[in-house]
């Protein structure tokens, strides 16, 4: 699918005034399923995940579950998770059994076993046998066009998992654990984080219609919308 592509001069406080204007529109009685990237730009964004609290009504903020697109399979706390600022990003906003964090390796034996228990986690919150419907999902993009753990030429992008472990990924750490196409394309609305004079040939292959997501898979990203956004003059 070819994105829409928003030009801004900030992806952190723009990707942030979109995911408020998104829950704040949302129905406060349902739940609200929200995807993480790491990168960056990513933890930028985690980051500064308080402000967004702060924005929307507490019913929402209440019913709002955050989930991660990929995470290093190291142990709790290290320097490569992604999922590692969030507790204090979010303060008095924290709240435990909303946030789903990839198990970590000092927490359970292998990769395969975390993305197991990943994907069991997942189904618990959607509805027949499907993942739960998010509706905003953030993901970076690599200067190779990878999103999450996604690589150009992997097996892993002809996955049907929910999640599923990386072994050997081309770019360290290499054992993780990242969500399928099928599962990050249940979603309303996605972000492609592609900022950066060096991510100007990921941005060309993603919008090039010729373009397959053997050599560049951010092109196999599906969603009701799907939106490009990034920092550099389009096109490229």
């Amino acid at each position: 699918m070819i994105p829409e592509v928003l030009v801004c001069d900030n992806l952190v406080d723009h990707t942030l005034a979109m995911l408020t204007q998104d829950l704040v529109d949302s129905d406060p009685a349902q739940s609200h399923h929200v995807v993480l990237t790491g990168g960056s730009t990513g933890m930028s964004i985690t980051r500064r995940l308080s402000q967004v609290a702060q924005s929307i009504p507490k019913a929402v903020w209440a019913n709002t579950h955050f989930w991660w697109g990929d995470e290093r399979f190291v142990a709790s706390g290290h320097a490569d998770r992604n999922d590692r600022d969030i507790n204090i990003a979010l303060g008095d906003y924290f709240i435990e059994s909303n946030i789903h964090r990839v198990a970590p390796s000092d927490h359970i034996a292998d990769a395969q076993r975390s993305a197991e228990r990943y994907t069991h986690e997942l189904l618990s919150f959607g509805e027949n046998g499907s993942p739960p419907r998010f509706c905003f999902v953030v993901l970076g993009v690599g200067p190779d066009g990878h999103i999450a753990s996604l690589f150009p030429g992997r097996p892993e992008l002809h996955s049907h998992e929910v999640a599923l472990p990386v072994l050997d990924s081309p770019k360290p750490p290499p054992v993780r654990v990242t969500l399928s196409y099928q599962t990050l394309n249940h979603s309303d609305c996605t972000l492609l984080l592609v900022g950066g004079e060096n991510k100007r040939n990921a941005l060309t292959a993603i919008m090039d219609a010729s373009g397959s997501i053997e050599r560049t898979p951010a092109r196999g990203i599906e969603a009701v919308e799907v939106y490009a956004l990034t920092d550099q003059l389009f096109p490229v």
